[in-house]
């Protein structure tokens, strides 16, 4: 896909970090390697003591124009993105987690899509989960979580999120319109933010494997399974009345603590 010289929206793509060295570097790595390059990224690190923060200001030295950083104690994950989030200059925003990855080519097929589609809000396009070795897992909830993305319907979005989230890019405008992401002091509910955005309309469909989410066993999605569906829970319940739709997204819920795939 290509695009026109002329028409290079900037996107900008925040960073909460706190100790992942183990990780960090791939994450950049798959960030200065895309073939699109007008984008900007926005490190805030919670004062890393792991050797992060060296990382993290070698690829700043390296690539003053695209990264930037600011290291202190902040209120964890959510406060970190939202801090991030409030310096982003970019047409289309997102957040990556840095453990997590992005493919070859994603920012292009976004940006391509978003100049197709310019009353767009906010754009979705596929994942994979894998491991701390960088191996694939969780293949059966990427697939069907991959055929619901197909249907893109908010009647399935109600009975579970089906977005993996580093894989959604909201526009500039949504994210005024909609304001910041919320949570709890253990986890980001970006679900809240896109049952509110799907009430207006529904993501713009990129049909091609954007990220990869990285799921550890010490990560805040696998110890705090539990939790996370409670929290998860409570967000339906502001956006539907329907018992339908509660049972089958409570449903749902329970065949995910059943099987043991919390993503």
């Amino acid at each position: 896909m290509s695009i026109m010289s002329n028409q290079n929206p900037l996107i900008s793509i925040v960073i909460p970090s706190y100790n992942k060295v183990k990780y960090i570097k791939k994450t950049l790595d798959s960030i200065v390697s895309q073939s699109y390059k007008s984008y900007e990224v926005i490190i805030q690190d919670g004062g890393s003591t792991d050797g992060t923060l060296n990382v993290i200001k070698k690829y700043a030295k390296k690539y003053p124009k695209h990264i930037r950083y600011e290291s202190k104690k902040d209120g964890g994950q959510l406060n970190a993105i939202n801090i991030g989030l409030k310096k982003a200059k970019g047409e289309l925003v997102t957040f990556i987690n840095a453990d997590d990855v992005y493919e070859k080519d994603a920012f292009e097929a976004v940006v391509g899509h978003y100049l197709e589609n310019p009353n767009a809000l906010w754009f979705a396009g596929k994942g994979i989960v894998i491991d701390e070795n960088d191996n694939e897992i969780a293949k059966f909830a990427t697939w069907y979580k991959s055929l619901l993305l197909n249907w893109n319907l908010r009647t399935f979005l109600l009975i579970t999120n089906y977005l993996m989230q580093p894989s959604v890019f909201l526009t500039k405008k949504a994210l005024k319109k909609y304001g910041l992401f919320t949570g709890t002091k253990f986890a980001v509910m970006e679900y809240d933010m896109w049952l509110k955005i799907s009430i207006d309309r529904m993501p713009v469909l990129i049909n091609k494997v954007l990220t990869k989410f990285r799921l550890e066993k010490d990560t805040k999605t696998s110890t705090n399974s539990k939790l996370l569906l409670y929290e998860d829970e409570k967000i339906i319940k502001k956006y539907t009345k329907n018992k339908l739709t509660l049972f089958l997204h409570i449903l749902h819920n329970y065949f995910r603590v059943i099987i043991g795939k919390i993503i």
